[in-house]
Protein backbone atom coordinates (compact mmCIF):
# COMPACT_ATOMS: atom_id res chain seq x y z
CA UNK A 1 0.00 0.00 0.00
CA UNK A 2 2.70 2.34 1.00
CA UNK A 3 4.15 2.13 -2.76
CA UNK A 4 0.59 2.55 -4.40
CA UNK A 5 0.50 6.04 -2.31
CA UNK A 6 4.18 6.90 -2.95
CA UNK A 7 3.30 6.33 -6.71
CA UNK A 8 0.03 8.29 -6.60
CA UNK A 9 1.40 10.74 -4.60
CA UNK A 10 4.89 11.14 -7.17
CA UNK A 11 2.86 11.80 -9.96
CA UNK A 12 0.51 14.50 -8.32
CA UNK A 13 3.76 16.31 -7.07
CA UNK A 14 5.37 15.55 -10.73
CA UNK A 15 2.09 17.01 -11.99
CA UNK A 16 2.38 20.33 -9.78
CA UNK A 17 5.99 20.65 -11.15
CA UNK A 18 5.05 20.41 -14.60
CA UNK A 19 2.72 23.06 -13.50
CA UNK A 20 5.27 25.42 -11.73
CA UNK A 21 7.99 25.20 -13.79
CA UNK A 22 6.51 25.52 -17.41
CA UNK A 23 3.61 27.83 -16.10
CA UNK A 24 0.46 25.66 -17.64
CA UNK A 25 -2.96 27.19 -17.40
CA UNK A 26 -3.89 23.72 -16.14
CA UNK A 27 -3.96 22.21 -12.05
CA UNK A 28 -1.44 20.33 -11.05
CA UNK A 29 -3.39 17.69 -9.47
CA UNK A 30 -4.97 17.31 -13.41
CA UNK A 31 -1.66 16.93 -14.97
CA UNK A 32 -0.55 14.79 -12.51
CA UNK A 33 -3.69 12.38 -13.60
CA UNK A 34 -2.79 12.53 -17.03
CA UNK A 35 0.72 11.59 -16.09
CA UNK A 36 -0.11 8.11 -14.47
CA UNK A 37 -2.72 7.23 -16.63
CA UNK A 38 0.35 7.84 -19.73
CA UNK A 39 2.02 5.59 -17.10
CA UNK A 40 -0.81 2.85 -16.71
CA UNK A 41 -1.40 3.25 -21.08
CA UNK A 42 2.40 2.44 -21.49
CA UNK A 43 2.90 -0.26 -19.21
CA UNK A 44 5.52 1.61 -17.25
CA UNK A 45 3.66 0.95 -13.83
CA UNK A 46 0.65 -2.08 -13.19
CA UNK A 47 -2.40 -1.41 -12.43
CA UNK A 48 -1.55 -3.78 -9.67
CA UNK A 49 0.62 -1.46 -8.17
CA UNK A 50 -2.04 1.56 -7.73
CA UNK A 51 -4.56 -0.21 -7.04
CA UNK A 52 -4.44 -0.55 -3.45
CA UNK A 53 -4.43 3.00 -2.62
CA UNK A 54 -6.20 3.75 -5.26
CA UNK A 55 -9.64 1.86 -3.80
CA UNK A 56 -9.31 3.18 -0.48
CA UNK A 57 -8.81 6.46 -1.49
CA UNK A 58 -11.65 6.04 -3.78
CA UNK A 59 -13.67 4.75 -0.55
CA UNK A 60 -13.53 8.10 0.89
CA UNK A 61 -14.06 10.37 -2.01
CA UNK A 62 -16.89 12.45 -0.35
CA UNK A 63 -14.25 13.46 1.96
CA UNK A 64 -12.92 15.13 -0.37
CA UNK A 65 -15.73 17.03 -1.53
CA UNK A 66 -15.51 19.17 1.90
CA UNK A 67 -13.12 21.96 0.88
CA UNK A 68 -15.34 22.50 -2.39
CA UNK A 69 -18.16 22.72 -0.31
CA UNK A 70 -16.83 25.00 2.08
CA UNK A 71 -15.75 27.44 -0.53
CA UNK A 72 -19.32 27.21 -1.97
CA UNK A 73 -20.38 28.94 1.44
CA UNK A 74 -17.74 31.36 1.50
CA UNK A 75 -18.52 32.67 -1.98
CA UNK A 76 -22.53 33.14 -1.38
CA UNK A 77 -22.85 36.30 -2.44
CA UNK A 78 -21.11 35.91 -5.67
CA UNK A 79 -22.99 32.62 -6.67
CA UNK A 80 -26.00 34.33 -5.59
CA UNK A 81 -25.30 37.05 -8.57
CA UNK A 82 -24.69 35.17 -11.15
CA UNK A 83 -26.94 31.78 -10.24
CA UNK A 84 -28.01 31.45 -14.04
CA UNK A 85 -25.26 31.10 -15.93
CA UNK A 86 -23.26 29.15 -12.71
CA UNK A 87 -26.17 26.90 -13.58
CA UNK A 88 -26.16 26.75 -17.26
CA UNK A 89 -22.73 26.00 -17.77
CA UNK A 90 -22.95 23.54 -14.71
CA UNK A 91 -26.07 21.91 -16.86
CA UNK A 92 -24.40 22.11 -20.06
CA UNK A 93 -21.32 20.80 -19.21
CA UNK A 94 -23.19 17.67 -17.63
CA UNK A 95 -24.77 17.06 -20.61
CA UNK A 96 -21.63 17.57 -22.68
CA UNK A 97 -19.41 14.96 -20.47
CA UNK A 98 -22.55 12.64 -20.65
CA UNK A 99 -22.89 12.75 -24.04
CA UNK A 100 -18.96 12.47 -24.86
CA UNK A 101 -18.61 9.16 -22.45
CA UNK A 102 -22.27 7.75 -24.21
CA UNK A 103 -19.65 7.96 -27.67
CA UNK A 104 -16.62 6.55 -25.87
CA UNK A 105 -18.11 3.79 -24.18
CA UNK A 106 -20.31 2.57 -27.67
CA UNK A 107 -16.76 3.02 -29.76
CA UNK A 108 -14.37 1.30 -27.02
CA UNK A 109 -16.55 -0.33 -24.73
CA UNK A 110 -16.92 -4.60 -25.32
CA UNK A 111 -19.45 -6.12 -27.04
Amino acid sequence: MLKALLYIFGFLIAGELLRYLFQIPIAGNILGMFLIFAALRLKIIKLEDVKPASDKLIKYLALFFIPYGVGLMSYYDVIAEYWLPIAGGVILSSLLTLYISAIIMEKFGKQ
